[in-house]
């Protein structure tokens, strides 16, 4: 079921993301960090970043922040707090470069899975499906991991933790994935990031109406650069 997950990519689908983050070492930011992300995506193909238009809910110590965040493949948009925030078709032709001399952003869903056992049947998505349960294989995962961490100016983390999968019966597709993963950082990047020794992370990514038209467009401008936006939250981060 999991092999055949990975070679059934999903092209397209309405996807729902909760991710929630603890950061360890920090204890400004011991409480969870909470992301929501909810609407339509595209599959890049191989050739450029996914296209999606989600809208887009936090809670940052405390704080709700609400916007959308968009991809339209050639460029991405961040709306929050009433501003337009836009990354910039150079930065986001660079990136897809990258990402197609890679050979593509693919799931390596067996790779990273251990040994599988299932674990019932359920509902997730509107499809009927398998869960299968398997711990996640560090090294692969951050293998994986590494050409991102790079990009970013960080060593690959170390991965452990598990993940829980629903197979569609009929269609053979990922429509659920739960992970819950630390993620440990060198000493090296625990140092630049003022002591944060690792990241616990709990997802849960669930698609819905898989296969069918997604209507993803552009937002209208005006856009600020979204390093202001990195420059605000770098101010605010100096005050806590």
């Amino acid at each position: 079921m999991l092999r055949s997950a990975e070679a059934h990519p999903i092209e397209s689908a309405d996807t729902d993301i909760d991710v929630r983050l603890r950061v360890d070492g920090l204890p400004r930011l011991s409480g969870p960090l909470r992301l929501r992300l909810q609407g339509p995506y595209r599959s890049g193909g191989g050739e450029r970043i996914p296209s999606f238009d989600w809208r887009l809910s936090a809670g940052v110590l405390g704080f709700p922040v609400g916007g959308h965040l968009i991809s339209t493949g050639d460029d991405v948009y961040l709306s929050v707090y009433g501003d337009q925030y836009e990354v910039g078709r150079s930065a986001i032709s660079a990136a897809n470069a990258r990402l197609a001399s890679a050979g593509g952003l693919g799931l390596r869903i067996r790779r990273w899975l251990g040994r599988a056992r299932v674990t019932g049947e359920d509902n997730a998505g509107g499809e009927d499906c398998e869960r299968i349960a398997a711990p996640l294989r560090g090294e692969a995962v951050q293998s994986d991991l590494a050409p991102v961490a790079g990009a970013a100016g960080f060593e690959p983390p170390s991965v452990s933790g598990r993940a829980v999968a629903c197979v569609g019966y009929d269609d053979r597709v990922l429509h659920e994935l739960q992970v819950d993963a630390l993620l440990g950082l060198s000493p090296a990047d625990s140092a630049r990031l003022a002591g944060a020794t690792a990241l616990r992370i709990e997802a849960d990514i669930v698609n819905g109406d898989v296969g069918k038209p997604q209507q993803i467009e552009a937002p209208s401008g005006p856009f600020r650069p979204i390093r202001d936006l990195f420059l605000t939250l770098s101010d605010l981060a100096g005050s806590l």
